[in-house]
């Protein structure tokens, strides 16, 4: 009964509990994580270090220098290559400046026109430009093809190279991925080392405060914490080790739920039971077995728990004589006389609507005990 008697306070004071429980629960969360990001960042195995010790260090130097030499050789001709483009450009304008300048020399020789001396000049200039510019073309083209061949033995040494190393990389990635798998195996267990006391924090505090007026804090606590564990376990555990562990856990939870409805079906706590005969009094149905309470205005009326509030009820809402009711089905007394005040008052629950006299409530004994309670009435 004493859950009963709690003062709960308005709806708006137990939204913002748990607003801030909510909010409570994040940042514990997030305090973790970065707990937890911070232990994952400690180095681990480096795969230059292992590759060092499987593979000679002199083709591993010699594969360096052959890729920096490629690399070189690739940049240079990148290089001559726009320079090609620049001087294909100039050839370009001084051909074109040319032909402008021998035309029109034709046209002044067709009129008898002696060409200038500015004119023979430029004319000589742009000629000079563009087999100087012709020359330089060839001699770069030539360069790149020197540079093609160097790139052509290169390559080839690489590829020599390269399969002397890839002989001898899948010992190194063996070794590199035992090394990563014991290092994961080391973080995971420094995390669940500090996750170890907060779970047994979040156990305790469940057992002792699930039911007390701190429990949204210990919700969000243990909620924070589980979402943590499960979060590391999924990341470092294999997932076949994983999935069993997550359907083991849920098949336990799961059952100690159904042992516990089962529990209070069969052994049923008073609190739990107060709130069932309220709800079935309200719907003027007996708390133990349904069948409706025929008294008053409803003695021959027929409800079910969602029309009993629609109904009109008749004018006449005269009570029985003796103002007690037992249950014609399950012989629960319903209602009974106060002995405090001598009116009629609930049977199944602790106070007096008159007179508010206070009894201690117990399970009713009835041909139908409450351990046959459907789990409807939960």
């Amino acid at each position: 009964m004493s859950k009963f008697n709690v003062n709960k306070g308005p709806w708006t004071h137990r939204f913002a509990i748990w607003v801030f429980a909510t909010v409570f629960g994040v940042l514990i969360m997030w305090a973790l994580g970065f707990i937890l990001k911070d232990i994952g960042n400690l180095t681990g195995p480096s795969y230059e270090d292992v590759q060092a010790q499987f593979i000679d260090a002199d083709l591993l130097e010699q594969s360096t220098e052959l890729r920096q030499e490629i690399e070189n050789i690739e940049r240079e001709q990148t290089d001559l290559r726009e320079q090609q483009t620049v001087l294909r450009d100039s050839t370009s304008e001084s051909q074109r400046t040319m032909n402008q300048l021998l035309d029109f020399q034709r046209l002044n020789l067709q009129q008898d026109v002696t060409p200038s001396e500015a004119e023979q000049q430029a004319l000589a200039e742009s000629q000079q430009l563009f087999l100087s510019n012709q020359t330089r073309y060839q001699a770069l083209n030539q360069q790149i093809a020197d540079l093609d061949g160097s790139l052509r033995e290169l390559r080839e040494q690489q590829r020599t190279n390269q399969a002397e190393l890839d002989e001898k990389r899948p010992v190194v990635n063996e070794e590199y991925e035992r090394l990563v798998d014991r290092n994961n195996l080391k973080i995971a267990s420094i995390k669940l080392g500090v996750l170890l006391p907060l779970i047994i924090a979040a156990v305790v505090l469940y057992l002792k405060f699930r039911s007390s007026t701190y429990s949204p804090m210990v919700y969000a606590f243990d909620l924070a914490v589980a979402y943590r564990v499960v979060d590391v376990m999924h990341q470092y555990f294999p997932s076949v080790v994983f999935k069993y562990i997550l359907i083991g856990t849920c098949i336990l939870v799961v059952a100690r739920i159904l042992f516990v409805l089962l529990q209070m079906v069969a052994n049923p706590q008073m609190d739990w039971l107060l709130k069932q005969y309220r709800d079935a009094y309200e719907r003027f149905l007996c708390p133990v077995c349904d069948y409706p309470i025929r008294r008053g205005p409803r003695k021959f009326l027929f409800w079910t728990r969602r029309t009993v509030h629609k109904m009109a009820l008749p004018a006449d809402t005269t009570e029985d004589a003796d103002g007690s009711y037992t249950c014609p089905m399950c012989s629960t007394r319903l209602y009974e006389e106060c002995p405090s005040c001598h009116k009629t008052r609930h049977s199944l629950l602790p106070a007096c609507q008159h007179c508010g006299d206070v009894k201690v409530v117990e399970a009713p004994q009835s041909a139908e005990s409450s351990s046959n309670l459907t789990p409807e009435k939960q």
